[in-house]
């Protein structure tokens, strides 16, 4: 671990870089050097697993360092108070003051700099003395503070600091802290292996079943037979994945389309005693069609065909490919944008003369009359020049519009990128060849093969849990951003850091009711209008800026 013990000057102005720079940060928070505490957070139960696993370990070195002068504060990966040992009287009254207790949110982003909040930005132990806090009230204390990263998954599960009344901190609490640290590190890894026997103990009592397909899946274990390795691709474990870390997850039957198209049942059993981690049985379906909505092409060419569905579907592609290289193609929207209304009957009679297929995109912003000639075509056209119309969902349909397609001998409806999860996978994997070639999701590189870049699961998984409003054009967007902050970083695994902020939700937002939804979105755009300021954008929505980071917590923005 790589620690920052130096000491500032006694000038008011940081003198040491990472102070100053913790300082800018504070600043383009929102935070004001005499701004007060937050209010308490109450959501402590989400801090379990670290408070158990510290809970002997704190114990004993407050044992150690009774009637030393000092505290030790223990937050969780958000920065939120846990647990506070005072080993003194002082101090206790101190932090009383400043209302440093349990339950409160000691983010830098919330109190400026501090040895919880900023360890927790650079990830490495640092000392903040006396007047290189933010907040004029923690000015009279120092503290040194370690983060506790967890062993098995390599994330922070908290921070440890230790404080003293001071204008300096003691530079022995450096090894002390660092000592604690590790012993909560360990009682982590301790319960972590113990959770995982729970896991391996319910797949293995599973596991032997012929006719079931059985995976155990936790946050840093996933486990399965011959049957379910067959059937589950990287996107399927990101949604059972999801599945699993429901807190109120209890048994049930699920039916899902596997990224093969398969059809299956699958019954999702918590495993006691292991937090966010569930035993899944899947079984084909052998009854029910694979494919939700048609999107297979005709094995013949048709006379008339209608390829329907919302924009940025790849509806428009998807009938060049079937209507081949020679088509002609009226685009109906960009006509219209110049001012030009499309003469359909000339269109028709040309596509005949030159025995070419005709493609009309964007038949639902034609007029009555236009649709009322294509109806007529669509009578009399045969296999030599086919027309190939091209539409918005057909739930959405005006009555012409809905008549004319379904005049149509086949119709091909493209479903919504948000309805195709479980093919997403591929889909990545597809257009990142295009956009960076030789890029291959990780699961899925050959052998020998060099990827410039790979799709990382918690990166997928986030991208599973998105809407995508814009379908594949929003996606290919997404993606093209992700490669440029992945290659600015020097890296070839997509992270979710580099996938856009509104872009980042993971499975935590997708379980959000309809009111939840729409208040995350409209944090969003307040946030978006603000450039990022979160004071400026709770003031915009009427809120405290305390209340907007609670919010943005519980919405998982």
């Amino acid at each position: 671990m790589t620690i920052d013990t130096s000491f500032a000057s006694s000038e008011s102005a940081p003198q040491r870089a990472v102070i100053a720079q913790s300082w800018r940060r504070s600043a383009l928070s929102g935070v004001q050097p005499d701004s007060p505490l937050p209010d308490l957070v109450d959501d402590a139960s989400r801090s379990d697993v670290l408070l158990d696993a510290a809970r002997p370990v704190l114990d004993d070195a407050a044992a150690r360092l009774a009637d030393t002068g000092t505290s030790l504060l223990l937050v969780d990966h958000e920065c939120r108070m846990v647990s506070r040992i005072c080993l003194g009287t002082t101090v206790d009254r101190a932090l009383d003051k400043v209302g440093a207790t349990p339950g409160v949110d000691l983010g830098e982003e919330t109190v400026g700099t501090t040895a919880l909040g900023t360890p927790a930005e650079i990830r490495r132990g640092l000392a903040v003395n006396g007047r290189e806090h933010y907040l004029e009230q923690f000015k009279s204390l120092s503290c040194f503070g370690a983060p506790i990263i967890h062993p098995a998954t390599r994330r922070l599960a908290g921070i440890l600091c230790m404080t003293e009344i001071a204008d300096r901190m003691n530079p022995l609490a450096v090894p002390l802290v660092t000592g604690i640290v590790g012993d909560i590190a360990d009682r982590l890894l301790d319960r972590s292996r113990a959770q995982q026997r729970r896991v391996l103990d319910a797949f293995q009592r599973a596991a032997p079943r012929r006719d079931v397909a059985v995976a155990a899946i936790s946050e840093d274990l996933q486990l399965t037979n011959s049957r379910a390795a067959e059937l589950l691709s990287p996107t399927d474990i990101a949604a059972l994945r999801a599945v699993a870390a429901d807190p109120a997850l209890r048994e049930t039957t699920l039916q899902l389309v596997l990224a093969s198209g398969v059809d299956v049942e699958v019954l999702a059993t918590p495993v006691v005693g292991a937090r966010g981690a569930a035993l899944f049985g899947l079984r084909p379906n052998a009854s029910t069609a694979r494919p939700m909505v048609r999107t297979d092409l005709p094995s013949t060419r048709q006379a008339t065909t209608a390829i329907t569905g919302e924009p940025g579907t790849g509806r428009s592609t998807r009938a060049r490919s079937m209507a081949g290289p020679d088509a002609m193609t009226v685009d109906v929207a960009e006509l219209l944008i110049t001012g030009d209304q499309p003469d359909i009957g000339a269109l028709i009679g040309d596509s005949r003369r030159r025995s070419r297929a005709l493609i009309v995109d964007g038949v639902d912003l034609l007029d009555d009359r236009s649709l009322t000639i294509l109806a007529a075509a669509c009578r009399t056209a045969d296999k030599t020049a086919p027309l190939v119309l091209v539409a918005g969902p057909p739930d959405q349909a005006r009555t012409t519009v809905a008549a004319l397609t379904a005049r149509c001998a086949s119709r091909i409806d493209v479903p919504a990128l948000r309805n195709r999860t479980s093919e997403l996978a591929d889909i990545v994997d597809e257009m990142l060849t295009v956009i960076a070639p030789g890029t291959a999701l990780d699961a899925r590189t050959a052998p020998g093969a060099h990827a410039v870049h790979s799709v990382s699961a918690p990166t997928l998984e986030a991208l599973v849990c998105q809407e995508w409003p814009g379908n594949l054009v929003e996606l290919s967007s997404v993606l093209r951003r992700a490669v440029r902050s992945c290659e600015a970083r020097g890296a070839r695994a997509i992270e979710p850091a580099d996938l856009p902020a509104d872009h980042r939700t993971t499975s935590r937002a997708a379980h959000l009711s309809g009111r939840e939804q729409a208040e995350r979105a409209a944090i969003l755009e307040a946030l978006d209008r603000h450039t990022g300021n979160k004071v400026h954008a709770a003031r915009d929505l009427g809120i405290s800026r305390t209340t907007l980071y609670a919010r943005i917590r519980a919405l998982g923005i």
